[in-house]
């Protein structure tokens, strides 16, 4: 009777462990657009929809290769202090200050009052970042003299490379349009998006649906173009066209939330999958709401902002660690709110109080932070101008492609 019982005692141990594994294996699974089978079936979240302090680790990326790829990751108003104050919250250091090579970054604009160079806007920034010319503030892709220069997606496309441009705000706000797009006006929102599209940028991803809903020109040049529209997380995750040409407004006005889907991470996931090709591609990504929340002092708002952003740094890394002939290049156009840091600081001392500037943007040096494809040389001197950053990136583009005919 006990040899029984034993028996019977050690089958049920095994059922309830076969249970308990196979539980738990499905539980870690990527959840990536499955949906429950609850009476009412409802969408699981997406792996890239978890947005926290990601642990801090150091990606193997290797600086010999030619760069087939070249991303461009952006944090708005990302000043240095900023990063630092990030870092003492956290309590450890952020993915992006694990890149092997850094230096500063002069940020002014052409605009001048009184002798002395204005604060740069993120229009002239990104022009700068873009082109490689100063420029005035508001002005897009266009000189002093509103003359066109040559942004760096127009400079990618010649190489037969595909272009990608992710952000938070709308689609066509000041930096994603800096890249693609040629306007005396960063507020002319149709013509800019217009002009984005007739530049045949393959995906774009952000907010601002409020300039393709009331632009019949908007719409005419999507379906002119050949572009898929789409509005929400579910479409972009079913979006499989490789070969497509794709437009992903998914707010009204400005995807400020941080946890709002599909996160920055997520879009940003789905442009490297639809971006990734043998002949190469330009991305950029942009942190558009760190800016925001610092101009209105919200220290809390911003640290949400840098924890998204820094959570699409380890998810980029993570994947030029297996695409080594990818660039990775993270900057800021400026910095915003006169971050400063108290002396010893604790978490408890990172607040609103920190912002000096009341929320203006300064002419304080930004970082650059870079690694993968020929990523050292750019960091070789202590100073650089965000002018030297577009011309790198054409020098690194001009080194692995033959232009087309």
């Amino acid at each position: 009777m006990k040899k029984i019982l034993a028996i019977l005692l050690s089958a049920m141990a095994v059922v309830s462990f076969t249970a308990c594994s196979n539980s738990s294996q499905s539980s870690t699974q990527p959840t990536t657009n499955s949906i429950s089978t609850t009476e009412t079936a409802v969408k699981k979240e997406v792996e890239t929809d978890k947005i926290d302090w990601v642990d801090f680790k150091e990606y193997r990326l290797d600086s010999t290769k030619k760069p087939k790829n070249v991303i461009l990751m952006i944090g708005d108003g990302m000043g240095e202090n900023i990063i630092k104050a990030s870092e003492i919250v956290k309590g450890d250091k952020l993915i992006m200050s694990g890149l092997p090579y850094k230096t500063h970054v002069t940020t002014y604009s052409q605009s001048v009052t009184d002798g002395l160079a204005d604060f740069t806007d993120s229009a002239a920034s990104a022009t700068a970042l873009s082109t490689g010319v100063k420029t005035y503030n508001r002005y897009i892709g266009v000189d002093k003299d509103g003359n066109e220069v040559e942004t760096i997606c127009e400079f990618a496309k010649k190489y037969g490379m595909k272009t990608g441009l992710v952000d938070r705000h709308y689609v066509c706000h000041a930096t994603p349009a800096g890249m693609a797009a040629h306007n005396e006006s960063r507020d002319n929102y149709p013509a800019i998006l217009r002009n984005m599209l007739n530049n045949d940028v393959d995906v774009m991803l952000g907010g601002g649906s409020q300039y393709y809903d009331a632009s019949k020109k908007v719409q005419d040049t999507v379906e002119k173009n050949g572009y898929t529209y789409i509005k929400d997380e579910e479409s972009l995750l079913n979006f499989d066209d490789k070969n497509g040409k794709l437009l992903g407004m998914f707010a009204y006005d400005n995807m400020k939330d941080a946890y709002m889907k599909p996160t920055l991470t997520t879009m940003t996931a789905k442009a490297l999958d639809l971006l990734d090709n043998e002949d190469g591609f330009f991305l950029m990504v942009e942190g558009s709401n760190i800016d925001v929340c610092e101009s209105s002092t919200d220290m809390k708002g911003t640290l949400e902002q840098m924890q998204a952003f820094d959570h699409t740094v380890d998810y980029v890394l993570n994947w030029v660690e297996s695409h080594p002939d990818t660039l990775v290049i993270v900057t800021a156009d400026h910095e915003t709110g006169g971050v400063k840091i108290p002396e010893n600081a604790t978490a408890d001392d990172i607040n609103d109080s920190c912002f000096t500037s009341g929320g203006d943007h300064t002419n304080t040096n930004v970082l650059v932070m870079a690694g993968g494809a020929d990523s050292e040389n750019l960091c070789k001197k202590d100073v650089i101008d965000n002018t030297d950053i577009a011309k790198y990136m054409r020098t690194a583009i001009k080194s692995c492609h033959t232009e087309s005919k």
